[in-house]
């Protein structure tokens, strides 16, 4: 049995292999509500760099609007480091939200020991003390910021689920799998696409039975390679928040 679930973690990690050469890339997206509503935009970046001479990839975010739990508008920056050795995992993450004119309101970072198998979560509102939180992750955990850049290197044409574990920023970790939902063309604010559709499963165990009343989440990846994403559709962050679809926008370079 112990060597059966090996080999699947194994395989499951082989299906995201990093590229012998990360591209430099970048980006916008427009995000509204599910209902209708503009809600926020945000550029990004992807590059590679190393990180203590092994192989590694930036990923960058700037955002401004409304995003969730905020009342009022607000402005971020974002940065995550992921290995991008053998396979993707993430290494660090931190996430600045300030208001519009700048004052400080909340960092949230995010930094992973892969030889402890442990992921910290730290959390920080302007003028309180910091909340931390220690959890044990096993070696195919995920996290949101960067996800989009790391998927596109999924073996989109095999029928078989791709099984991880998704750390959320509650913080909570989710046992998900991306299935394939075949392939539709997509229009979005950057122009048409044929694109690979991605569902993001829920797993929760004897809960199971009602993951289908959980608000759906997809992905789309062009066919043509270097199946970059354009589209996205789900929760904004996690379950419970507002359902959103983030396009990529008109701008961005393909």
């Amino acid at each position: 049995m112990f060597r059966a679930a090996l080999l699947v973690l194994l395989s499951a990690l082989d299906l995201i292999k990093a590229p012998a050469g990360v591209p430099t890339d970048s980006g916008a997206v427009v995000v509204s509500a599910k209902n209708g509503g503009r809600r926020w935009t945000a550029t990004w970046t992807m590059e590679p760099i190393e990180r203590e001479g092994k192989k590694a990839v930036r990923f960058t975010e700037r955002g401004q609007g409304h995003v969730n739990p905020f009342p009022g508008e607000v402005r971020w920056t974002l940065e995550s480091i992921w290995s991008a050795e053998a396979s993707f995992q993430p290494l660090n993450s931190e996430k600045i939200v300030t208001t519009p004119t700048g004052a400080p309101l909340v960092r949230e970072r995010k930094h992973f020991d892969p030889v402890k198998g442990i992921a910290t979560f730290e959390r920080q509102h302007a003028a309180e003390p910091p909340e931390e939180k220690s959890i044990t992750v096993p070696p195919d955990t995920l996290i949101a910021e960067g996800i989009a850049g790391v998927l596109r290197y999924l073996m989109f044409e095999q029928a078989t689920a791709f099984p991880v574990h998704l750390l959320s920023n509650e913080p909570r970790l989710y046992s998900v799998t991306f299935e394939s939902r075949g392939k539709e063309h997509v229009r979005t604010p950057a122009g048409e696409f044929d694109c690979y559709k991605i569902e993001m499963v829920p797993h929760l165990g004897v809960l199971n039975v009602v993951r289908y009343f959980y608000p759906k989440a997809f992905f789309w990846f062009t066919v043509a390679p270097p199946h970059f994403w354009v589209r996205y559709e789900g929760p904004e962050s996690g379950p419970g928040t507002p359902e959103i679809i983030m396009e990529l926008d008109h701008g961005s370079r393909r």
